[in-house]
């Protein structure tokens, strides 16, 4: 097994707010033959040093071959978030991995529209055996799911034609924990194509606010008590090779 370790917690934000506090500035990593690329933001980057205040996050990104070839598809993702990151989920509506199997991007809404957390866009490459490969993409979902374990759950839809229409539905589980990073989340990539496609962009974005027990809460806050925030990841990809590594990034203190 080979593993590649640089600061690359960029594919993070694709599946979970709060796993990457990005400047507005785009950043590149090189790994092997991948070249990872992600921009992205958070809005206000001024936060309290001692209070969660709520943030927005916008993000995108692209992975692509250095050399022009079909890129190794991504298998899983192990994240871990500042401990000065939250994921508030508490008093917000939920929906299940069940009432999203087999629905149009229209239909999901439908059903499960007071648990959407997050829009985007999917874009992959799909490489069959003797044929040119071609671009596929689709609406990205994002649900507040049904909490398993005591731990929050995240649902993620994806509707495309890869090239016949397919709805594809993943979970992310998340977990506390003490030290530096607060929070674990743990993602499976679905498979595309039989193995035939592999994740090329993205885009998305996340701010929802909602009311519970007469307060407004917001899904995700922050707080800014040394400039500084901090993530890591691991990148595990079918080829059984792995990349792990951290971000680190400013923020404003204020108050």
């Amino acid at each position: 097994m080979k593993t590649l370790r640089a600061p690359l917690l960029v594919l993070a934000a694709l599946l979970l707010p709060g796993a990457l506090f990005s400047s507005a500035a785009a950043d590149s990593v090189r790994l092997g033959n991948l070249l990872i690329t992600i921009d992205g933001a958070i809005t206000p980057k001024a936060l309290p040093r001692h209070e969660a205040a709520p943030i927005t996050l916008d993000l995108s990104g692209t992975l692509k071959s250095v050399d022009g070839s079909h890129p190794v598809a991504l298998k899983t993702l192990d994240l871990e978030f500042d401990r000065n990151g939250h994921l508030n989920t508490k008093g917000l509506p939920t929906c299940s991995v069940s009432k999203l199997q087999s629905t149009l991007t229209a239909q999901a809404k439908a059903a499960c529209g007071p648990a959407l957390v997050g829009e985007g866009k999917v874009f992959a490459e799909i490489a069959f055996p003797e044929q040119a490969p071609f671009d596929a993409s689709g609406p990205l979902l994002i649900f507040n799911g049904v909490p398993k374990g005591g731990k929050q759950v995240l649902i993620f839809h994806v509707y495309a034609h890869v090239p016949a229409p397919t709805t594809f539905v993943t979970t992310a589980l998340i977990s506390k924990q003490g030290g530096k990073y607060g929070t674990r989340a743990l993602v499976s990539i679905p498979t595309v194509v039989s193995g035939q496609g592999s994740l090329t962009s993205f885009k998305a974005k996340l701010n929802r606010t909602f009311t519970y027990k007469g307060q407004k809460q917001s899904l995700l806050t922050a707080s800014c008590p040394t400039g500084t925030l901090y993530a890591h990841g691991t990148f595990a990809f079918v080829d059984g090779s792995k990349a792990s590594g951290d971000v680190v990034r400013g923020c404003t203190p204020k108050g």
